[in-house]
């Protein structure tokens, strides 16, 4: 279907905009350059750096948790108080939780002290004998049994103390939901005491999904008592959305406009905003996914009737396949043509894609956010009722030449 009174072209070009490319190809802060340029402040940002400026004024010692849905910001955050610390000569450690594994994640934070010489990540072979405490700490990982929280939380404190600032940084610390409830237990007592004696000017801050916040307090909630601010991220307000816009379209003009929304409408981007539900990863795949297909059509301008007709329902499966972001495309794939559309487990379709269980768990969780999968109460994952419509036609197709 074309929008009224606009022409379709077959081929696509960013320039019809005067743009070089598309500026929201890019969701995650990670590899975006000068990302401050184009990132949105709210109030957690202003809060942030004066708490920053606290810890660096006074020599004083923070703790605090960054609490939101995938897509909020909390990684960009996270990296900007190490930025800061960092150029304060400071010694900041962001580790990316990547495990359940509360041994790995141990060795994780101490590796970030002094990384090893070669590549084999072979911690305790590498790293410099010089920092003393390697006999003490291979001993204390060597086991969930040997984990001994206080001593080593003794031992961090005694290494970051060695800095005139420093930060402990934790990033989706909602991977080690997974891990045995005492494991967890350990590895927040052991946060508890390093907390309790933080060097001066440091700063401890760990970002979460709220759902394994609510789980993680009611375990120990001894630890999130020491915490001393805790943030929960809002979704974006729309003249927030249109600053998003404004300044993602201006770091790739190449022609000057009047309009800094250019080529969208107001109406586009509210529209945009709401089917977003405000929540800025979603907004920005929104955007780039009509960007790109605008600019295929030459739709000029994008109001809000060119984004409602980018974004109806496919009419095929083939044209709902091609939508999903290429990142995710195999697990829908798998969905899809392995288990008939579902539902199935994210265990089950981890296996098949042979890709880590709690990342295979997120990614399904993006998806039902952006609307390419539906829940069912069970926690199980299949494609939408328009889509097993397809499935069933075509297994109909296949009946009927037999």
């Amino acid at each position: 279907m074309e929008p009224r009174g606009l022409k379709l072209y077959q081929y696509q070009s960013y320039e019809i905009y005067g743009l070089s490319r598309n500026p929201f190809e890019q969701l995650a802060s990670e590899g975006i350059q000068d990302v401050e340029g184009i990132h949105v402040y709210q109030e957690i940002d202003m809060r942030l750096q004066m708490i920053i400026s606290e810890v660096l004024g006074n020599k004083s010692s923070i703790a605090l948790s960054i609490v939101g849905p995938l897509g909020m910001g909390k990684t960009q955050r996270l990296k900007s108080i190490a930025k800061v610390i960092e150029e304060n000569q400071g010694k900041a450690i962001y580790v990316k939780v990547d495990t359940n594994d509360i041994l790995k994640l141990t060795r994780d934070i101490f590796y970030a002290l002094k990384p090893p010489k070669s590549r084999t990540n072979i911690f305790l072979e590498n790293i410099s004998r010089k920092l003393g405490f390697i006999d003490r700490l291979e001993k204390m990982l060597s086991s969930s049994q040997e984990y001994k929280s206080r001593d080593i939380a003794e031992l961090l404190t005694e290494q970051m103390s060695k800095y005139s600032y420093c930060a402990l940084l934790l990033d989706e610390l909602e991977n080690m939901q997974t891990a045995r409830e005492q494991e967890k237990i350990q590895f927040f007592e052991m946060l508890r005491h390093f907390i309790s004696n933080m060097p001066k000017g440091c700063i401890v801050a760990f970002a979460c999904v709220p759902e394994a916040y609510e789980e993680y307090t009611k375990i120990f909630p001894a630890f999130f008592m020491r915490l001393h601010y805790e943030f929960k991220l809002r979704t974006m307000s729309r003249d927030e959305a249109y600053e998003l816009v404004k300044k993602r379209l201006n770091r790739v003009r190449i022609r000057d406009t009047d309009d800094p929304l250019y080529p969208f409408t107001e109406g586009a981007i509210k529209l945009i905003h709401e089917l977003g539900k405000g929540n800025p990863r979603q907004i920005l795949r929104l955007l780039h996914y009509v960007l790109s297909e605008a600019a295929k059509h030459k739709f000029d301008p994008i109001d809000d009737y060119v984004v409602t007709t980018i974004l109806e329902e496919p009419k095929s499966l083939e044209e709902y396949l091609t939508r999903i972001p290429k990142n995710y495309k195999d697990l829908v794939e798998t969905i899809v043509f392995k288990f008939n559309g579902g539902p199935v487990s994210y265990i089950q379709i981890a296996k098949e894609v042979k890709r880590p269980g709690m990342q295979v768990y997120d990614q399904l969780n993006e998806l039902i956010r952006l609307g390419f999968l539906v829940g069912d109460p069970k926690g199980n994952y299949k494609v939408p009722e328009y889509v097993k419509k397809f499935l069933e036609e075509d297994a109909e197709r296949e009946d009927a030449k037999e």
